[in-house]
C-alpha cells in the first residue's frame, strides 16, 4: 500500500509539474504581447505629442503676423490673466500653454535643465515628458523668447521681461 501511495503521489506531483511549467510558458508569451502592446502604446504617445507640438507650431505660426501685444490685465477681472512675460521690443506675448514654463524661468535664479523644469512645471515626470518638454523649450529658443546659453540649459531672451520688469 505504501508503494502505491509513493507511486500515486510520484504521478500526480509530475502532472502539477507539467502544468506549473506549462502556466509559466503561458506567462512568457503573455509577458511577450504585453511588452509588444507597451511599446505600441509608448510610440502613440510620442506621436501624438509629437503632434500636438507641431499644431501648436503651425497656429503659432499662422499668427506671426499679427502679433499680440501685451495689454494691461484687469485685476478685476480673473479670466485676463497677465502673461508671464512679453517681449519688449515687439509688446508681443508668448502663446499661453508656454506661460507655466516661462513664469517658473522668470522667477529662477539662472539657468535651468529640462529635467528641472519638468519636475516643476509637469504633473508628471518621466523621460516621455522630459523629453517633450525639450522640444517645447528648443521651439521657444527658435522663436526668441529663450535663450540657451549652454547645452541643455535654458534661461529667459534677452528684452524678454516680466511685465512689471518692463
Amino acid at each position: 500500500m505504501d508503494d502505491e501511495l509513493l507511486t500515486l503521489l510520484k504521478e500526480r506531483e509530475e502532472a502539477v509539474r507539467e502544468r506549473v511549467e506549462e502556466l509559466r510558458a503561458e506567462l512568457a508569451a503573455l509577458n511577450e504581447r504585453i511588452e509588444g502592446a507597451e511599446d505600441e502604446l509608448s510610440h502613440l504617445v510620442i506621436t501624438r505629442r509629437t503632434l500636438d507640438v507641431l499644431r501648436a507650431e503651425l497656429d503659432a505660426e499662422e499668427g506671426a503676423f499679427d502679433p499680440v501685444r501685451a495689454a494691461q490685465p484687469d485685476p478685476d477681472d480673473p479670466s485676463d490673466p497677465a502673461p508671464p512675460v512679453v517681449n519688449t521690443a515687439t509688446g508681443e506675448v508668448p502663446a499661453e500653454g508656454d506661460w507655466p514654463v516661462l513664469a517658473f524661468l522668470a522667477g529662477a535664479n539662472g539657468p535651468l535643465r529640462a529635467k528641472e523644469l519638468c519636475e516643476a512645471v509637469e504633473e508628471t515626470v518621466d523621460h516621455r515628458h522630459i523629453e517633450t518638454l525639450r522640444m517645447r523649450l528648443k521651439r521657444m529658443v527658435r522663436r526668441g523668447w529663450l535663450d540657451e546659453p549652454d547645452r541643455g540649459l535654458f534661461t529667459l531672451a534677452d528684452g524678454v521681461r516680466t511685465p512689471v520688469q518692463s
